[in-house]
């Protein structure tokens, strides 16, 4: 990480501490995992120490870059890159910081210290490092999650509900489905090779295969029916992960990782409500039915003065589709060492993935 020179550092645990006199004792940078995949997250660490007074201090920091900085940027087809370049909101994290839209009751964002900006496209945020509960999540807690993501949708609703606009709505899933799926992930899903593999053959159903490429062939008509729906703002990668159970109580859920500065569809949320587990492995997917139930008729309720009910169960589970069913299988990680780890992911994100089929194949437009 950059360094910070030491009387910035202290003004910022002054600042931190509510305390205009306190001296830095000792400090320490703890590099933190992250996704190796995440496109636009350089690396993440924890900075931490006590004063002189003995009072602990903590930063969590953050460094975010275009995507051409990216690892995978080099793996991209070459003619997706300055697509990828020029569409990928890679800011749209530290952009939320800086707008200070006002959040429903019980949702909150970390509070932000410093936002550097290092040039060429790359930013470093200094954020409160949020003591997280050890809690489950389990049905209640889905529930809750659903209902404040369908708050903040009544709350920032998107002019713009129209079956031909002038300016098509949805245009990051309209990227990503023209981008990453059509030239990345819906090629090795075509390739007989993939399917032969020992990760997969074992695990995927045998129709699978055949029903994920059928499903392709709806990518087009489904985006169109999306944007009839009513658009709002959105968090866009609110699974589990990103939604911290603060132990100071001071709310419900700490909103962290914001991604999607499009404007989306009702229900849009719900899919990485669903799947944010299920991708880890965590989830046990004889479970996704009773999570999926739990969180639509929560976020609807919230949603019932903008959309109704047929409104959110189509942009839900049409958004999941169209963002998740051909990423579901993790084919990224196919030319790793075959342990029982990766095997049982795998079993998992096969189910999953024929989930996700099984609410496509039934997917009709709202309007019949």
């Amino acid at each position: 990480m950059t360094e910070t020179p030491a009387a910035g550092l202290r003004d910022l645990v002054r600042v931190s501490l509510g305390d205009p006199l306190a001296e830095i004792a000792e400090q320490r940078v703890e590099p933190l995992h992250h996704d190796s995949g995440s496109l636009s997250t350089a690396w993440i660490h924890r900075v931490r120490g006590t004063t002189t007074g003995g009072v602990s201090w903590s930063f969590f920091v953050k460094s975010i870059h275009a995507i051409k900085h990216s690892a995978w940027f080099a793996r991209m087809p070459e003619g997706l890159r300055a697509e990828a370049t020029a569409r990928f909101p890679w800011r749209a994290d530290a952009d939320v910081y800086l707008a200070r839209c006002p959040l429903p009751d019980g949702l909150r964002l970390p509070r932000m210290y410093r936002l550097e900006d290092l040039g060429d496209d790359r930013l470093v945020m200094w954020l409160e490092d949020v003591r997280v509960e050890p809690a489950a999540w389990g049905l209640d807690r889905y529930r809750a999650a659903a209902r404040l993501l369908g708050d903040l949708a009544a709350a920032r609703p998107v002019a713009g509900r129209s079956s031909a606009p002038r300016e098509p709505l949805n245009r990051g899933l309209r990227w990503f489905c023209a981008g990453p799926v059509a030239q990345l992930f819906l090629p090795m899903l075509r390739d007989p090779a993939t399917w032969r593999h020992p990760l997969v053959a074992r695990h995927a159903d045998p129709l699978l295969r055949a029903d994920l490429l059928a499903l392709a062939d709806r990518i087009g008509p489904l985006l169109q029916a999306l944007d009839g729906l009513p658009h709002t703002l959105v968090h866009g990668d609110a699974g589990p992960m990103n939604l911290l159970v603060p132990a100071d109580g001071s709310a419900e859920f700490v909103a962290v990782d914001w991604s999607w500065p499009h404007p989306a569809a009702v229900g849009f949320d719900l899919g990485q409500l669903l799947v944010g587990r299920a991708h880890t492995g965590e989830l046990d997917p004889a479970d996704l039915p009773a999570v999926h139930e739990v969180i639509e008729a929560a976020y609807a309720a919230a949603t019932a003065a903008i959309a109704d009910p047929r409104e959110v169960s189509f942009g839900y589970a049409a958004a999941l589709v169209l963002r998740s069913a051909w990423t579901a299988i993790p084919v990224e990680l196919l030319d790793q060492d075959p342990t029982a780890e990766l095997h049982e992911l795998f079993r998992r994100r096969a189910a999953l993935a024929r989930f996700i089929v099984d609410l496509g194949r039934s997917l009709r437009p709202c309007d019949g």
